[in-house]
């Protein structure tokens, strides 16, 4: 084969290593024009969502999906639907991942991977309830579970009573300049 030739077939298999890669994440973007910080935490959002897919077997309540958008200002936001759950009491008062207090009167979240400090807006799917909340705190723990809600927070949206409800999770990614806390 001559150079051109051998040249030509490595682009081309170069390019449909490329579009293979591209197109196996499941991660969904809108938008040509995707914020980098925001597709790379919905990334992490979702490897941590298919394990925890795996993990749910019959306790399944909803199939887990990720993706980004972008709100009406243009500025992206992290979608994910999963499952949620609650914690309080046994908590409250003990100190969060973010280094505060946790409080369990507060709308706040334990999310494992979205960056400290993120404002979300969780939706429960079957109630259609929203409360606004701030990650504050890393979990949940336990297997299946997409986010834990403070008792507040859960108690706004209908689902203390259940203990895990079918949610809406909408992100928005802090700005690059703010630093996440990490203590």
């Amino acid at each position: 084969m001559n150079v051109l030739v051998r040249r030509y077939l490595l682009l081309g298999s170069l390019a449909a290593v490329v579009f293979v890669l591209w197109f196996s994440s499941s991660v969904t973007v809108s938008g040509e024009d995707t914020d980098p910080k925001a597709k790379a935490v919905a990334e992490k959002v979702e490897k941590k969502a298919e394990q925890t897919e795996k993990a749910e077997g019959k306790n399944d309540l909803v199939e887990d999906e990720v993706k980004v958008k972008t709100d009406t200002k243009g500025k992206p936001v992290i979608e994910q639907v999963g499952e949620a759950s609650w914690y309080g009491k046994g908590f409250h008062r003990k100190k969060t991942a973010s280094g505060e207090k946790f409080d369990q009167n507060d709308r706040t979240a334990a999310h494992p991977t979205l960056p400290l400090g993120t404002k979300a807006t969780v939706t429960n799917l079957e109630t259609g309830k929203s409360v606004d909340v701030e990650i504050n705190d890393r979990g949940p723990y336990t297997k299946g579970r997409d986010i834990d809600l403070s008792k507040e927070a859960a108690t706004e949206i209908g689902m203390r009573k259940d203990g895990t409800v079918p949610v809406k999770i909408e992100a928005k990614v802090p700005p690059e300049d703010e630093k996440e806390n990490t203590k």
